[in-house]
């Protein structure tokens, strides 16, 4: 045997050896490491079921909260709706419209009242866009702000299930 073959062996022999030396140390540690993680996946476990239950018992305080703030909310922004120019436009513009409604209805229960032809017209509406167009826009900022939330409930949840007291 050539001393090149020897040298090679003899290096891989000691590398076998240093090997078999490393694997129970390495064995040993795969193990800790699978064991850690095994606890700290029981551990989170058991603060999102600490967490829920918590949660389950003040979600209706919570959501009555929102539900008040909501309402509270709604009352001004009738108050503020009400204040706006173009708004009591458009009020007294739809009153004039069911106005002309009345005006109509008398006009026809006097014609049948007098047993004459009902020439009368019937009342035309026409939708009024403005409405759909700012429940959309509201639809839409709301969604997203309840968006959110929904992250912030998400984190504080996670938050908890991630501390470590």
């Amino acid at each position: 045997m050539s001393t090149d073959v020897s040298k090679a062996a003899d290096k891989l022999a000691k590398l076998r050896a240093q090997a078999d030396r490393l694997a129970g140390p390495v064995a040993d540690a795969e193990a800790a490491l699978v064991a850690a993680q095994e606890a700290e996946q029981a551990r989170r476990a058991e603060r999102a079921v600490e967490y829920d239950r918590t949660f389950l018992k003040t979600w209706t305080a919570q959501a009555a909260e929102r539900s008040d703030r909501g309402n509270e909310l709604h009352a001004e922004f009738l108050e503020l709706l009400s204040a706006e120019p173009w708004f009591q436009a458009c009020v007294a513009h739809r009153a004039e419209r069911y106005k002309r409604e009345k005006i109509l209805t008398a006009a026809q229960s006097a014609q049948a009242a007098l047993g004459d032809a009902l020439t009368i017209p019937e009342q035309r509406w026409y939708d009024l866009r403005i409405i759909e167009d700012i429940t959309t826009a509201v639809d839409n900022a709301a969604t997203a702000l309840g968006a959110a939330y929904a992250k912030e409930l998400e984190a504080t949840r996670n938050a908890f299930i991630e501390a470590t007291d």
